[in-house]
């Protein structure tokens, strides 16, 4: 799943409506999603004590986000490249029809 780069880094409502539009657009069970972008679109408040070029991960904003469209998240790290284990890729796996909190918001097929 590909997010435009030319999204400026700070919008997270830009970053957001792309992880949105490559979702709808994704045809399998399974997603990923680059760590980068997902925290773009969904950067914790909390301050970051590393030295990164993008925040932190607001992980129970991006989990409610993903369910209310039908997902559910949770880390990859299985699919993490060598050296980036604090930024492993965002896996969404569709929810099955009547899942709980499926039914929250529009779903894409």
């Amino acid at each position: 799943m590909q997010v435009a780069r030319s999204t400026a880094p700070r919008d997270s409502r830009a970053w957001q409506s792309a992880l949105d539009r490559a979702l709808a657009a994704h045809d399998s069970e399974d997603a990923f999603a680059h760590y980068p972008h997902v925290a773009f679109a969904f950067p914790s408040t909390s301050p970051n004590p590393y030295s990164r070029e993008y925040p932190l991960l607001n992980y129970r904003e991006l989990k409610e986000w993903a369910t209310s469209r039908g997902w559910q998240v949770r880390p990859a790290p299985e699919r993490a490249p060598e050296g980036e284990k604090y930024s492993p890729p965002v896996r969404f796996t569709r929810l099955r029809r009547g899942a709980a909190g499926a039914g929250a918001g529009p779903r894409y097929h």
